[in-house]
């Protein structure tokens, strides 16, 4: 007895999947790219990403973790706070300049106004640059001292021999 096939095959239901052999093979059709292809749809486009949004996230200059009407308040203390100690530093180190004076309440201000730190920091260097002077007599000493101490050891190699 052997094979014997079926008088009537099987009824399959259609591929889902793409028709013909390779369906990997069909074109694609993206949206955008099809869009692109007439002078209305670059219209179109254009004008979808020229419009303005909604809600465009948080403002210019203000820092992460505050909203706009947070921030204000903490920047008209740090103004206020930055004008007496400007106007402190001035009677101190006798500033005049009325230049000097202005960069220099923006830069306290800065330093007072929570926000990116590599910014705090410059400003906190340009406000002990213009009013503290560097410790270049501190390490010509230590040179010096080095060179003596050295100088010292030489002649006392010198003697015992």
């Amino acid at each position: 007895m052997g094979y014997n096939p079926p008088k009537k095959p099987r009824a399959k239901s259609p591929s889902k999947i793409g028709q013909g052999k390779h369906p990997q093979k069909a074109p694609k059709n993206n949206y955008f790219s099809s869009l692109m292809k007439t002078e209305e749809g670059r219209a179109l486009r254009r004008y979808w990403s020229t419009k303005p949004r909604k809600n465009a996230g948080r403002p210019v200059g203000v820092p992460d973790g505050y909203t706009k009407k947070q921030i204000e308040p903490i920047r008209a203390d740090a103004k206020r706070q930055a004008r007496e100690i400007v106007s402190i530093m001035a009677k101190e180190f006798n500033i005049e300049d009325d230049y000097a004076k202005t960069a220099l309440e923006t830069a306290v201000e800065v330093m007072k106004v929570p926000g990116e730190n590599r910014e705090r920091i410059a400003a906190a260097r340009l406000v002990l640059d213009f009013c503290k002077q560097k410790p270049a007599a501190k390490n010509e000493l230590s040179i010096s001292k080095a060179e003596d101490f050295l100088a010292s050891l030489v002649e006392d190699d010198g003697q015992e021999a």
